[in-house]
């Protein structure tokens, strides 16, 4: 897949460019700052943008959205005002500025394969707007996952790795890794970020 990463002139973006290229080698990558823009809707399949470059009218999100293209939208702050904006246009993936680098190509590597990322540092924050916004409360549906599970689910939403779960609810971290197991199986999802997005849009959480 042809990527283009949408930020200005960086040692990051050069670095992340880089990278892609040596894992893509028979795609290409390119790096672009917001000039020349149109140039890249017949080339790439993937657009990633830096939110910063492109607030807060989002013109460019929108431009590769609407041409429907896999956009990705890059976070330096993850408490941005324009991140619940954004996240209702349900774009293909959020990325964080932290990430690691096997974090990235492995979003990536979901992406391509149809399914949505987001970082879960950033979930918590969507989550949160989202029902503020919405001012919507749970609605759970009966017999998809137990008590237990949900609970589960709902610390995932707030970012909570597997340690900070086990300590929450005093369970075991082989205990917490059974249960996301099972939650992943039930909702038919392949990761954590892609259950809590499923029950995000599904209106099955809610922050308190």
């Amino acid at each position: 897949m042809n990527i283009v990463f949408i930020k200005k002139s960086s040692l990051l973006r050069e670095g992340i460019v880089e990278l892609l290229k040596r894992k893509w080698h028979n795609e290409k990558v390119y790096a672009c700052d917001g000039t020349d823009i149109e140039k890249y809707e017949s080339i790439c399949e993937v657009a990633i943008i830096d939110l910063d470059l492109d607030s807060p009218d989002f013109k460019w999100i929108q431009y590769f959205y609407q041409l429907g293209k896999k956009v990705i939208v890059w976070v330096s702050d993850e408490k941005s005002q324009q991140l619940a904006h954004v996240f209702k246009l349900g774009l293909d993936g959020y990325f964080y500025k932290d990430m690691e680098e096997r974090e990235l190509l492995d979003a990536l590597y979901l992406i391509e394969s149809g399914e949505k990322y987001l970082h879960p540092v950033l979930s918590a924050s969507l989550l949160e707007e989202y029902v503020r916004v919405n001012n919507k409360q749970p609605k759970r549906p009966v017999d998809i996952l137990s008590n237990r599970e949900w609970e589960v689910l709902q610390l995932l939403s707030k970012g909570y790795n597997n340690l900070d779960i086990a300590a929450n609810l005093y369970l075991s971290d082989k205990t917490v890794k059974n249960y996301i197991s099972s939650i992943l199986k039930k909702l038919n999802v392949p990761d954590r970020t892609n259950a809590v997005l499923k029950a995000i849009k599904e209106e099955w959480l809610y922050i308190s």
